[in-house]
């Protein structure tokens, strides 16, 4: 009886440093498993951050644009500006514009930084194909805005010509 009550008791040993060792490696586990979600959300929040500071960019970069061709305009003659009256809607509707959403992408990047592991990783899956969908419409509302300023110049060129021939009076 002594030979089986030291099995036994060498068993119950074995079966208990076993389930420390199974434990330790579960506990491994889900805390590698933990790091890499955290780290694969850290990556895709980078990402859209990124996009939001490209969009901004854009915004800003359009911004200077309209600036830029409303300064040439308004050295050229009086003639020239009411020609190109038509084109105040750039100055007083669009560049108005593009500053807010200049401000909202701001204010965007700021929201998704702060985004945490835990709670961000619902509100990246709400409102992450939201806000691609608003970046790829930022690109095509710079893209406007530069047609927009080329055109612009373009007009400018062709009235200041046709002001030097004597043609707008």
């Amino acid at each position: 009886m002594d030979g089986s009550v030291i099995i036994s008791t060498l068993a119950l040993l074995v079966s208990v440093g076993s389930a420390l060792v199974s434990y330790k490696a579960f506990t491994h586990s889900v805390n590698v498993h933990e790091l890499e979600t955290t780290l694969a959300f850290e990556r895709d929040k980078s990402e859209l951050l990124m996009h939001v500071e490209q969009s901004r960019n854009l915004f800003s970069s359009a911004q200077r644009e309209i600036e830029n061709v409303k300064f040439v305009l308004a050295y050229e003659p009086p003639q020239v500006q009411k020609a190109l009256g038509s084109y105040d809607n750039l100055f007083t509707e669009f560049l108005p514009k593009l500053v807010g959403a200049e401000r909202q992408a701001t204010s965007l990047w700021n929201e998704i930084y702060e985004w945490q592991d835990k709670t961000g990783r619902s509100a990246f899956a709400h409102h992450t194909p939201r806000y691609r969908a608003l970046l790829e419409n930022d690109r095509v509302a710079h893209q406007s805005a530069l047609k927009c300023v080329a055109e612009l110049r373009s007009q400018i060129t062709r009235a200041h010509e046709a002001y030097e021939r004597g043609q707008l009076g």
